[in-house]
């Protein structure tokens, strides 16, 4: 088992109530999921484990720090020094990336520049939402310093022997393998979230 990602396909529409009451009290519009039956324009995927999400935030935090980026992550990457000192100052540069939970809750497909943090009382999964627009825009920063090709299959298998086997001598996205594998997959989610106007449900 591991974090997946969706956008679209949920028949359970309440899960949604939670998400639209949050956006009202940040003062923005509610959220209005749209109802996508075709099987075709469902983005779901399977991200790496839960501990690839880490991999990608130690690389942004390091980069927002303008620190050297040191190699490729590895399981610890949740405990790296710079990504924790950047969880206590609110990750400036990356929030909607860093600033999530990594196993539940949402990004919605409007653009805000900070997280929400929603009252306790409406009981958000994850207690804090994302802007797709900005996780994009994020995601898609870090992807340059890979040199990731972004039209790439998230699903070939170039990408996953990548993952599974980072190259120390292949492109830097290779090298970074788990760090890309993740990003894309963010990526292509976020697209599909803007797109559709349905929001990206990490589960």
């Amino acid at each position: 088992m591991g974090l997946s990602i969706q956008v679209g396909g949920f028949e359970e529409q309440e899960i949604y109530e939670s998400l639209s009451a949050a956006l009202v009290e940040a003062g923005l519009p509610p959220h209005s999921e749209p109802d996508i039956a075709n099987d075709s324009e469902i983005f779901s995927c399977q991200m790496w484990g839960y501990s690839g999400l880490h991999y990608l935030r130690r690389l942004a935090a390091y980069l927002a720090a303008g620190q050297e980026v040191p190699g490729p992550g590895d399981d610890s990457s949740a405990e790296d020094p710079v990504l924790a000192d950047f969880y206590d100052l609110l990750a400036p540069g990356f929030e909607h990336l860093l600033m999530h939970s990594d196993a539940e809750g949402f990004y919605a497909p409007l653009d805000f520049k900070d997280v929400i943090f929603p009252s306790e009382e409406l009981r958000v999964p994850g207690e804090m939402i994302g802007s797709s627009v900005q996780l994009l825009q994020e995601c898609k920063r870090l992807a340059e310093w890979l040199e990731l090709p972004l039209d790439l299959d998230p699903e070939s298998d170039e990408v996953w022997d990548a993952a599974d086997s980072p190259q120390p001598d292949g492109p830097k996205w290779k090298q970074y393998g788990v760090e890309s594998f993740s990003c894309m997959r963010l990526i292509k989610a976020a697209e599909a979230s803007i797109d559709s106007g349905a929001a990206l449900v990490f589960c």
